[in-house]
């Protein structure tokens, strides 16, 4: 099984046990203070290659310290770094997240170079890959992806697409027709909300009633799958047939940061390499489950953990 992941790449550092509301003083003691790596195609590498994916990484870093740090957690990892990208005059892209008592993340983001990733490169070896699995892109280079699409003829493997809320927000043709040519749609509750909105639709406020019917209206063609985590409510896939529902496992959850892209990158590669649609939920929550319990995005320089 080869992937092959399109998007952000950022040096993380987290910081948990601080009180972002408390009053201004010269220093602050906290619980800890970790550094990562992490972005949506980092994020969405790694969970592949727990599943013991062969994996390529098309992201882009700065020509910095922090590019060359970066490019090294992932060799450790096994990633094949043959299409990350170095933007000159542009940092790596890194990100400050505080952790809240309640686990949930606030991000303070440069983006730098990741906004100057280039997704057609992809293109150059998608025979050989049978996911290309698309995160969150900025409008250049998803207007770049989608102008590449349009202008090459090439056979695209199984196609996933994990938007974020910018891009949903943007309204943009490119984005439009990126779904429109996915096989699977990767969203969490907020997004699927807005996204369901600008087509004059609305979710019920509670998204497992009546069987999540509503997943039926939200893709734009047929033989598409869409696929909504609703955080501790678990996740629902509509798989063009009927709707799949998966509760969360219940963990003691250290950060929510990346657990979005854990169990959608995850899915998408079982899903992707054939696994029925139930064993590959429930793999997805799994390693959901695993990052949950890290502060990080991901489980990078960790060992796997048992199921």
């Amino acid at each position: 099984m080869q992937v092959t992941a399109i998007g952000g790449a950022t040096i993380d550092v987290i910081v948990a046990g601080a009180s972002l509301g408390s009053e201004a003083r010269a220093k602050q003691d906290v619980e800890s203070i970790t550094m990562g790596v992490g972005g949506g195609a980092v994020n969405a590498s790694l969970a592949c290659q727990a599943c013991e994916a062969r994996v390529r990484i098309v992201c882009a870093v700065g020509g910095d310290a922090e590019g060359e740090w970066l490019r090294s957690a992932l060799a450790k990892e096994g990633i094949d770094l043959s299409l990350v990208q170095s933007v000159g005059g542009q940092p790596t892209g890194r990100a400050v997240i505080h952790l809240g008592a309640d686990a949930e993340a606030q991000v303070f983001a440069q983006r730098g170079a990741s906004t100057g990733v280039a997704p057609a490169r992809a293109l150059e070896a998608i025979g050989q890959s049978d996911l290309l699995y698309v995160t969150a892109l900025s409008a250049q280079a998803e207007a770049e992806f989608d102008s590449a699409l349009e202008r090459l003829a090439v056979r695209l493997p199984r196609l996933a697409i994990n938007p974020g809320m910018r891009q949903i927000e943007s309204r943009s043709p490119a984005l439009e027709r990126l779904i429109m040519r996915a096989d699977l749609v990767s969203m969490n509750e907020q997004e699927a909300r807005r996204w369901s909105a600008q087509r004059g639709g609305r979710l019920p406020d509670d998204p497992l009633a009546d069987g999540s019917a509503w997943m039926a209206g939200m893709l734009p063609r047929q033989a598409q799958s869409l696929l909504v985590t609703l955080g501790a409510q678990g996740a629902v896939l509509y798989d063009n047939r009927c709707v799949h529902r998966i509760d969360a496992r219940k963990v003691s959850v250290r950060s929510t940061l990346g657990a979005g892209d854990a169990f959608g990158a995850t899915f998408a590669c079982r899903w992707a390499a054939g696994q029925p649609i139930r064993e590959a939920l429930e793999a997805a929550r799994a390693y959901c489950a695993q990052v949950l319990q890290v502060p990080a995005a991901n489980l990078a320089g960790r060992p796997p953990a048992a199921p």
